[in-house]
């Protein structure tokens, strides 16, 4: 299980859940709406840590953003702690 940090919430995730799975578990409210990866609006951006994401749209996050650290909280899921600042 990994620690991840939301701005002040905090909550734990295995590598066989995206966070979104693991924090509404938890009773942890982050942003979501289609929890497919179509829509963006559970981008943030992870400050620190490893992850893997799985497919997501372009729409939703572009090349450019996921090279700068910016990922889908329904698309990714932990390989350590993670950092995660959320975005506006």
């Amino acid at each position: 299980m990994f620690k991840i940090n939301i701005n002040s919430q905090s909550f734990l995730c295995s590598n066989e859940n995206n966070l979104v799975q693991a924090a509404r578990a938890q009773m942890v409210k982050v942003p979501c709406a289609c929890v497919g990866g179509g829509c963006g609006i559970c981008k943030v951006k992870v400050i620190s840590g490893q992850y893997e994401m799985d497919t997501y749209a372009k729409s939703a996050l572009s090349d450019e953003e996921a090279e700068k650290g910016y990922v889908l909280l329904c698309k990714t899921r932990p390989l350590s702690d993670l950092q995660i600042e959320l975005i506006s």
